[in-house]
């Protein structure tokens, strides 16, 4: 009996060290206050505050490296019908020279989405606030997909396909979405062909089926540049989707924008977008945006001046977002 608890003892401890040196956890977070102002609504009290913990913890599998990362945000739990205490969360297998492979709720790793808009900003996209688009169609935007990237020739491959459309997290053991015959994919290639530029270029596909009030497949696709001289920080970006609802417009999109960069500290930007609907007397939605940020350390004092003139090709439907944030990261 002594012998066989002494066996026991020593694989007890065994694993407790393999656990300790093979898998490492590491916590960071930020802490985010804002001031708001919008001709939209009745502002009411315009302060707000976000807060963020994400943890990483990874490990080794069999020479692979598996990486886990998931942040806890304020609407965690929004609903109590809600199942899922993270925010958003992906799994990550790195297989070194056959590239990455994963699974994504949310964090946006794959994809279109990593190239939705390449164009450069001091703090947030100009189109975050004020109901611009920028005509992408991204089914899912990220939720329960699977995913693949490679760096291969200098050219960064990322791919996503997902099974079914799902516009939510799903708990093991679950389902989610409007069924197996909505699914799609798409895929981002990028790369720095000189010094200082860098492009890329993104295309997407979602199989509609016999989805209920859809009417064709959807198709996007988008294509930018960037060139960096100095301080300076150029872009340009295309983008069009097409197909989706019955009667939907199909969207062209340009997105024109510069930051400079003052010093280490304070970056400054300015943007703008025109959005093209199809539809017959439909006007050309137009969103700017001016941003600026100043960091101290850890933390960051940001403004977006945002204003966003015919909102959905509607005429006389324009909106303003003015936004100021200090965020503290730990």
């Amino acid at each position: 009996m002594n012998i066989k608890k002494i066996g026991l003892t020593a694989l007890a401890g065994s694993l407790v060290a393999f656990s300790a040196s093979a898998v490492e956890l590491s916590v960071s977070g930020k802490t985010e206050v804002t001031y708001v102002s919008t001709d939209i609504s009745t502002t009411g009290n315009p302060f707000g505050m976000g807060n963020e913990i994400s943890f990483t913890g990874s490990g080794d599998v069999n020479g692979m490296t598996a990486t886990y990362f998931a942040t806890i945000g304020d609407q965690g739990q929004a609903s109590s019908t809600n199942s899922e205490t993270f925010a958003s969360s992906s799994l990550m297998l790195d297989m070194g020279d056959m590239g990455t492979v994963g699974f994504d709720q949310g964090v946006g790793t794959f994809g279109v989405s990593t190239i939705d808009d390449k164009t450069p900003y001091a703090y947030e996209e100009q189109w975050s606030y004020t109901g611009g688009s920028n005509g992408l169609r991204a089914d899912g935007g990220s939720k329960n997909v699977l995913g693949y990237k490679k760096t291969l020739s200098g050219v960064d491959i990322n791919f996503e396909y997902s099974p079914g459309a799902s516009t939510s997290n799903t708990g093991d053991g679950g389902t989610a979405g409007t069924g197996a015959d909505v699914k799609g994919y798409n895929y981002a290639l990028t790369g720095t062909p000189t010094d200082g530029m860098t492009a890329g270029f993104g295309y997407g596909k979602t199989e509609n089926g016999v989805a209920v009030a859809k009417e064709e497949d959807i198709t996007f696709k988008t294509g930018f540049v960037t060139y960096a001289m100095g301080s300076v920080t150029a872009g340009y970006q295309m983008s069009e989707g097409r197909g989706g609802l019955v009667g939907a417009a199909n969207n062209d999109v340009k997105i024109y924008g510069v930051s400079v960069s003052a010093n280490e500290n304070f970056a400054i930007s300015y943007s703008m977008m025109d959005n093209e609907f199809s539809t017959a007397g439909s006007k050309t939605e137009k969103t700017s945006g001016l941003g600026a940020s100043y960091t101290m350390g850890s933390a960051a004092v940001r403004m977006l001046m945002s204003q966003t003139d015919d909102v959905g090709g509607v005429e006389n439907t324009d909106q303003e977002h003015v936004e100021v944030s200090l965020m503290l990261a730990f």
